[in-house]
C-alpha cells in the first residue's frame, strides 16, 4: 500500500470510531474492565511472589557445629557459605561465648554460671538465609555432610508452604491470563464485526472500484487498536491508582512491624508493568481479532 492510502485508512479507521458511539463505549469499557482484572491479578502475583521470597528469608537455617569443632572446620563451614552468594542471602557466624552471653541475658542471674566452661559446653552456629525455600532440603543435606556438624535445625513445614504458594499463584495467574485474553478478544472481534456490517455497503461499493483487500481491512484494525489503547489507557490508569493507594495504606500499616522488610513491589515497578502489559495484550488480540472478523467481508 501507498503512503497516502496508509493515511486515509488510519483518518478513516479513526474517524469510524464516532459513528457508533454506544458500540465503541460499550466495548471499550468491557475491554477496560478486562484489562483491569488483569492488571489486578498481575499486581497480586507479582506482589505475592515477592512477600513469600521475603517470608522465606525470614526464618534463618540455624547450623551447629559440635562442641568443641576444629577451627578448621569452622573456616571450611564459613567459606562454603560465603561462596554460594547464588542461594544464600546472607548468614551471620556466633561464637560459644556469643550464644552464651544471649543466653544468659534471656535466663538473667549472673550468679549460676559461675565457673562455666563455655568451651565445652556451648557450640560454634550460623544462621543462614536463604533465596529460594524450595532449595532448603538440598542446602541441608549438603551441610550436615561437612565435618563436624552436629545439626541444621530450619522451619520446614513453613518453606515448603511459601514453595507451594508461590508455584500455584503463578499458575493461577496463567489460567486467569488466558480466560481473559479470550474474553477480551471475543468482546473486540464482536465490535469489529458489527462495524463491518454497518458498512458492508460501503465495502462492496469499494470492491467495485477495485480497491484492495488491505486498503478494505486497515480502517478497521485501525478501529480496533484504537479502542485497544483507549480501554489499555484507562485500565492501566485506574489499576495503577489503586495500587498507589494500597501500597501506601500497606506501608504506613506495617512500618511499625516490619520495619521496612515487609514491603511491597515499587509503584515505578508494578505501573511500568501493568502498562506494558495492558498494551500489549491490548494490541495483540485486538489486532488478530479485528483482522478474523472483517476477513471474510474483504474478500475481493
Amino acid at each position: 500500500m501507498k503512503v497516502n492510502e496508509i493515511r486515509y485508512s488510519a483518518k478513516a479507521g479513526i474517524r469510524n470510531l464516532g459513528r457508533h458511539p454506544l458500540l465503541l463505549v460499550a466495548s471499550v469499557l468491557t475491554l477496560t474492565l478486562m484489562l483491569f482484572l488483569l492488571s489486578i491479578f498481575v499486581i497480586f502475583s507479582r506482589n505475592a511472589s515477592h512477600l513469600s521470597k521475603i517470608a522465606a528469608q525470614q526464618p534463618p537455617i540455624t547450623i551447629s557445629m559440635r562442641v568443641g569443632a576444629e577451627n578448621s572446620s569452622i573456616e571450611q563451614m564459613r567459606h562454603f557459605l560465603s561462596g554460594d552468594t547464588e542461594n544464600i542471602v546472607e548468614f551471620t557466624e556466633f561464637t560459644p561465648e556469643m550464644n552464651f552471653q544471649t543466653f544468659k541475658e534471656s535466663i538473667g542471674k549472673e550468679e549460676l554460671w559461675e565457673g562455666f566452661s563455655v568451651e565445652d559446653n556451648i557450640p560454634h552456629t550460623f544462621n543462614v538465609r536463604l533465596t529460594d525455600p524450595g532449595y532448603g532440603e538440598e542446602f541441608k543435606t549438603t551441610v550436615e555432610s561437612m565435618p563436624e556438624v552436629y545439626e541444621v535445625l530450619m522451619e520446614t513445614e513453613v518453606m515448603k508452604l511459601l514453595d507451594k504458594v508461590s508455584l500455584w499463584t503463578n499458575r493461577i495467574g496463567m489460567i486467569f491470563f488466558i480466560v481473559l485474553a479470550v474474553v477480551s478478544a471475543l468482546i473486540v472481534a464482536n465490535m469489529i464485526r458489527v462495524a463491518v456490517l454497518s458498512r458492508s455497503n460501503e465495502i462492496n461499493i469499494m470492491k467495485y472500484l477495485g480497491a484492495t483487500k488491505g486498503f478494505i481491512q486497515l480502517p478497521f484494525i485501525i478501529e480496533g487498536l484504537s479502542s485497544g489503547f483507549i480501554g489499555a489507557l484507562l485500565a492501566s490508569l485506574t489499576s495503577g491508582l489503586l495500587y498507589v493507594y494500597i501500597q501506601n495504606r500497606f506501608s504506613k500499616g506495617l512500618s511499625g512491624i516490619s520495619q521496612g522488610t515487609f514491603t511491597l513491589l515499587p509503584n515505578s515497578t508494578v505501573i511500568g508493568t501493568i502498562i506494558g502489559i495492558n498494551l500489549l495484550v491490548a494490541f495483540v488480540l485486538c489486532f488478530v481479532a479485528s483482522m478474523l472478523s472483517v476477513r471474510k467481508h474483504a474478500k475481493v
